[in-house]
């Protein structure tokens, strides 16, 4: 089962019930031989190796003398973006740390901001300015797996004390929306303190983001019942498990039938949850069915029914065939659902890698008056009130407008020009959110990549505004702060038509080692991933060429014309791995955004390892 999930650079899929995967995947090809490069890209490398500026480490606290040179490149920008080509790269991490370390002690910049929820965020900035609450567990609250690990925290933790160092003072702030939790509340309190009367307005306008904000978080609930079947019965043999399924409007996921089979230590064996081949819509009682085979060395299996979406769902009628032979264990299970309530099956229920499997949302029980055979069957309702997609976002706009039109009035009621902007930025936020979610559910994942990036930008021009003369830092994807991203809008190149002039980037490229990422293969586990050198003809293969472990590129002083121009001039692949991986997706991870086109400069880094979760 697959479901729209809120997870920074694209949305990534998550799923249910999967185990613990290996700790890596194997490696892509590695590189062809140089005698492949052509002149142009000899050429091309050749002026790297000389234009290079090698830097002597990537961890912070070791000075500033090589990074000098990134200080002239930096110039008098005021806004420097710095991205990374995975987010689970220890070395990536631990480079940006010491560049901000450097850009705040030496270059004046006092804003950070992360791609990360903006209300959480800033919550992490009170520790940062004044001390108050405990970073891990703030970094935790985030909600992006992405950040919480020990390289970030260890930023952190060097920001709080470079504010009580009295040698220099930087702020920690996010610009995503992603959850509209925080902000959603802070408006209601902000609301019930300065216009209570407004506040019955308040919750009409809002009455259908809940639902939306349910389905933001449908990945991790759904409506499942769950059984366990005899490893003895099963395992050496093939299995057929089969039912019928009666659906009413399910508009967005599906309802399925699912088999899973695990090994030692909670390895999964085998999976099987009808993804993309479940009954969607209205439909009347028609036969489903999966096949697999069950290992010899299986220790659990798991199997059952599932409906992750809205709309209901009615399975009647189940059976089990080991080897085309029918299985039946009454005593055990009751595959028909006649008796009084769930025999054998628990809603909900324990994976065989301990996950718990939450129904959040749903209700399931025994249906008495809906059956296939028999008398009964088994009722998976999705119980969330439907949303008035078309309403949302007026309604959304509506409480932004009534906030900045009375803002004076708010402020006359005893708020600060402060707390009121804020009051209207997590009203904003909420809307972007609102949004955002409602794009995702028509599936047009490229609008919502387009519409994210909007919101982001105009996020981090607030940030900026309410900021003025401020210089600031903003940690991305290499998608997001590239000037052209192949995908769509781009933070970068919205924020370069807000600042022009005083905006520049980094780019992030590595050619070989580990990084962490969502297993998209065994959802929804995150684990370190290896990959081999990068191919010949891309453009990681050609930095690595160069020879320097560790360097920073200025692609703005490139040649005009020549082979070397040429050679830039034209589309050469970097990796883009964002937050997720497998094996059969790693030749989709790659984008054409690396040259000048996309970046003002490159920081190399030849072999990386995977980011430490806290």
């Amino acid at each position: 089962m697959t479901l729209s999930s809120r997870a920074p650079y694209c949305c990534l899929l998550l799923a249910f019930g999967l185990a613990v995967a290996d700790a890596q995947s194997a490696p892509v090809s590695a590189a062809a031989g140089t005698n492949a490069q052509t002149s142009e890209e000899q050429a091309a490398i050749q002026w790297m190796r000389q234009n290079a500026i090698p830097l002597e480490t990537v961890e912070a606290g070791h000075g500033f003398a090589d990074l000098q040179p990134l200080g002239q490149m930096v110039g008098n920008a005021r806004i420097v973006e710095l991205g990374e080509a995975t987010h689970g790269t220890r070395e990536f991490f631990q480079l940006k740390h010491r560049i901000i370390e450097y850009l705040a002690a030496q270059k004046g910049f006092t804003i950070f901001s992360i791609e990360g929820n903006m209300p959480e965020a800033y919550r992490l900035n009170e520790y940062v300015l004044h001390g108050v609450g405990d970073p891990k567990e703030l970094l935790g609250g985030m909600g992006f797996w992405t950040w919480d690990t020990q390289e970030v925290l260890d930023m952190i933790l060097w920001m709080r004390d470079f504010n009580q160092s009295g040698k220099g003072h930087i702020e920690f702030t996010g610009f995503d929306m992603q959850s509209p939790t925080v902000s959603l509340e802070a408006v209601r309190h902000f609301v019930q303190q300065y216009d209570p009367a407004w506040s019955p307005t308040l919750d009409q306008d809002w009455k259908d983001v809940a639902e939306l904000q349910h389905m933001g978080i449908a990945a991790s609930s759904f409506g499942v019942a769950t059984a366990t079947f005899p490893v003895a019965a099963a395992a050496g043999h093939r299995i057929r498990f089969s039912g019928y399924i009666k659906t009413e409007n399910i508009t967005y996921g599906y309802a399925g039938l699912w088999w899973r089979v695990d090994g030692d230590v909670g390895k999964e064996l085998a999976f099987d949850n009808m993804q993309g081949r479940g009954a969607k819509g209205t439909t009347s009682w028609t036969p489903y069915a999966i096949s697999l085979d069950v290992p010899a060395d299986a220790r659990a299996i798991k199997f059952g029914v599932v409906h992750p979406g809205n709309g209901t769902a009615w399975f009647d009628s189940l059976a089990v065939e080991v080897d085309g032979v029918p299985y039946s264990d009454p005593s055990s299970f009751d595959l028909d659902f006649e008796s009084p309530a769930l025999r054998g099956f628990e809603a909900g229920g324990q994976g065989g890698s301990g996950q718990r499997f939450s129904t959040t949302g749903y209700s399931i029980a025994i249906d008495k008056s809906v059956a296939h055979t028999g008398a009964q069957s088994l009722r998976s309702q999705y119980t969330v009130p439907p949303v008035n997609a078309d309403a949302v976002d007026p309604e959304c706009k509506s409480v932004v407008d009534y906030l900045t039109a009375h803002r004076a009035a708010l402020i006359a009621a005893g708020a600060t020009a402060s707390d009121a902007d804020w009051a209207i930025q997590h009203a904003t936020m909420v809307r972007q959110f609102a949004h955002l979610q409602n794009i995702e559910n028509t599936g047009d994942m490229n609008t919502a990549s387009d519409f994210r990036d909007e919101s982001m930008a105009e996020n981090i021009r607030w940030i900026a505004d309410h900021n003025p003369g401020a210089k600031m830092i903003v940690w991305a994807h290499n998608g997001h702060v590239s000037w052209t991203y192949s995908h769509g809008l781009s933070v970068g190149g919205l924020l370069h038509s807000f600042f022009g002039p005083q905006i520049m980037n980094f780019g992030f490229a590595f050619d070989k080692g580990s990084f962490r990422a969502l297993d998209l293969a065994h959802r929804p586990d995150v684990h370190p991933f290896t990959v081999a050198a990068a191919p010949e003809g891309t453009f990681d293969a050609a930095l690595a060429a160069t020879g320097i472990p560790i360097f920073a590129l200025d692609l703005r002083t490139l040649p005009k014309d020549g082979p070397v121009a040429t050679w830039f001039a034209q589309p050469h692949r970097t990796r883009d791995i964002g937050g997720g991986y497998s094996d059969a997706t790693a030749p989709s991870r790659w984008s054409s955004d690396s040259g000048p086109s996309a970046f003002d400069v490159i920081l190399f880094v030849n072999t990386t390892t995977a980011a430490r979760p806290n």
